[in-house]
């Protein structure tokens, strides 16, 4: 079954069982859609695919040792028969995350929009059980972002728990930033910094594996690519959420100028502690959009689209 791929790494000590997260305020009165269903063959199949032969018929593909690929389980989970009016609406979403320049723009009435039409899209998830879907498996790209796109890594959620009640004691700090989160302070801080640029951010998802890559640039030490390794399992108590947990976090590809600190890897997991395990709400998801949220900070919202 689909959910065989998303259980807990053997060794990993399960978490233990939370309770189901509420969804976003605009995602509880959603009302409910029925969707057919169609394999790579173009014939209607379940909704949820259960076990056995029926389950046989969508199953991920192998590469040629018997390895299963991301390629392969997406091609082969069932996607959804979209109404021409989602069709429509997710097509709004790709055009203004991109007028919003990944929801970075400094006008507010697009990003209200942007805002706006991602919600009605959540309201319209085609995909049943979306954290136990196969579709989940590829490279993604992040198209939006809530905040600063560098948060879309797992490692500041799991971070943003690890210091959650740390006061920040800088009087200074407090009164220009309106808030007495150390944390929160430091990364408005680093969110104003002129000389930073954030490029490409993606996301690998892979039999248990979640890779989050984002490209940063610091004059004048050149690009490096911030890489955080996690795994991910199926909440046991929620279908809409993984249970994302922080392994480490890579400087890779770093420019010449920055090459001291090319290939350094930190054990953030081991930092982190009990906050590097994290909850992803996926909110949206179909063959070619994915939506996800801090199921903790559900105002923290990313948007990624697959690449082909």
């Amino acid at each position: 079954p689909p959910e065989a791929a998303l259980r807990s790494p053997p060794g990993q000590t399960p978490a233990p069982t939370p309770a189901p997260s509420s969804p976003p305020a605009h995602l509880a009165t959603s009302r409910s859609r029925r969707h057919r269903f169609v394999g790579c063959g173009g014939r209607a199949a379940p909704a949820r695919c259960a076990g056995g032969d029926e389950g046989a018929g969508v199953a991920a593909g192998v590469g040629p040792g018997g390895e299963r690929t991301a390629a392969s389980a997406a091609a082969s989970a069932p996607a959804a028969v979209l109404d021409p009016e989602v069709i429509a609406l997710r097509e709004e979403v790709l055009t203004l995350a991109a007028a919003s320049s990944r929801g970075q723009t400094d006008d507010g009435a697009v990003l209200q929009r942007c805002r706006r039409a991602i919600e009605d899209l959540e309201r319209e998830n085609p995909t049943p059980d979306p954290a136990a879907s196969r579709l989940l498996e590829g490279q993604w790209r992040l198209i939006y972002a809530s905040e600063d796109p560098t948060r879309c890594s797992p490692f500041f959620w799991a971070l943003r728990k690890r210091m959650r009640g740390v006061s920040d004691p800088n009087p200074l700090s407090r009164a220009f930033f309106g808030g007495d989160d150390l944390l929160e302070n430091t990364l408005a801080f680093t969110d104003l910094v002129p000389i930073k640029t954030v490029g490409v951010a993606t996301q690998r998802l892979e039999r248990g594996e979640l890779v989050n890559q984002v490209v940063v640039g610091v004059f004048p030490t050149g690009e490096s690519k911030m890489t955080t390794t996690c795994n991910y399992s199926l909440d046991p108590t929620d279908p809409s959420v993984l249970t994302v947990t922080v392994q480490k976090t890579q400087v890779l590809g770093a420019s010449l100028a920055a090459s001291f600190i090319d290939q350094f890897s930190f054990p953030s997991g081991e930092f982190l502690g009990d906050s590097a395990r994290v909850r992803m709400l996926v909110t949206y998801l179909d063959d070619r959009l994915r939506i996800v949220r801090d199921a903790d900070r559900q105002a923290a919202c990313f948007v990624f689209c697959r690449n082909s």
